[in-house]
């Protein structure tokens, strides 16, 4: 039974068979993939993944150089595949957008850096504390996108970053308000950019409960089920494949069986009101 609010009945905390990135039918032969917040966590991790999955290059962007520089030798060593690193915060328009032109053409943008407000309720909390997520998983994520989709390549993939914590009650977001919202803002700006551009594949993820530096800082570490970093980055990889098309414009978790998941395609494709924000009304709801 999943742990939380979900439309598949098995629901997965580590990597499997389907979504690993060493199966011919996820490959990312020719592609060039750009993660940011790539030095850490589960951007490091998606990194990896790609590699597995022969991608042609990778691009790494984070705030510091020693993390990224790390990851870009462990992959070059490992599966000798080019790494470059750009030190750039997503919220410096400037540094995003130079970074945007040293790396040219791409194929895969997955949106990894984000933000996670200490815990506090409304009265504990600055307003630009509050609002700092905001400023890093929306408009960083904007400027990004910005910055980077004039060079995307064929068949392009965009992927946001949000959270399974969009499907819980308010009452157990008290203290993490700015970060739920902001994220659930996201997913809005990620299905507008998908009618916005219909040659992307676009398309919203929650990357699981990772043990990383803001699962700590969130103070839930010991409520939450534990995934492995194996399992957001893997799942990355089969999100960019053609196995996924069906969740264009969506909101999925890695957590969710993605077999059970292809079998609904049809019905996923067609309802647009599956896996989006919108609010279905019709007057059979007050009847």
């Amino acid at each position: 039974m999943p742990p939380f609010p979900a439309p598949v009945k098995e629901w997965h905390n580590d990597t499997y068979a389907s979504i690993d990135p060493s199966r011919p039918e996820l490959s990312a032969k020719g592609k060039k993939i750009v993660i940011t917040g790539g030095g850490y966590g589960i951007g490091r991790g998606t990194a990896i993944a790609f590699a597995e999955a022969g991608a042609a290059g990778i691009a790494i962007l984070g705030r510091k150089e020693a993390p990224l520089q790390e990851t870009k030798e462990f992959i070059e060593n490992k599966h000798n595949i080019p790494v470059s690193t750009h030190v750039a915060d997503v919220t410096d328009e400037s540094a995003i957008k130079k970074a945007a032109k040293e790396i040219g053409e791409w194929h895969v943008l997955d949106m990894n850096a984000g933000y996670f407000a200490a815990p506090a309720e409304t009265m504990e909390i600055s307003a630009d504390e509050w609002w700092k997520p905001f400023e890093i998983n929306i408009k960083g994520s904007f400027i990004t996108a910005q910055a980077f989709l004039p060079n995307r390549g064929k068949d392009a993939t965009l992927i946001g970053v949000s959270t399974g914590a969009v499907n819980l009650p308010a009452a157990m977001l008290i203290r993490t308000s700015s970060y739920a919202s902001s994220k659930y803002g996201l997913l809005k700006v990620m299905e507008i950019l998908a009618a916005e551009f219909p040659d992307v594949h676009v398309v919203t993820i929650h990357p699981g409960v990772v043990e990383t530096n803001m699962l700590e800082k969130s103070e839930m570490a010991e409520q939450l089920p534990i995934d492995t970093p194996e399992l957001p980055a893997h799942f990355a990889v089969w999100i960019s494949s053609p196995e996924a098309a069906f969740v264009r414009g969506k909101f999925v978790s890695c957590n969710w069986d993605v077999d059970e998941l292809k079998k609904a395609a049809k019905k996923i494709t067609e309802t647009d009101s599956l896996f989006t924000t919108s609010l279905v009304y019709s007057p059979e709801l007050l009847a």
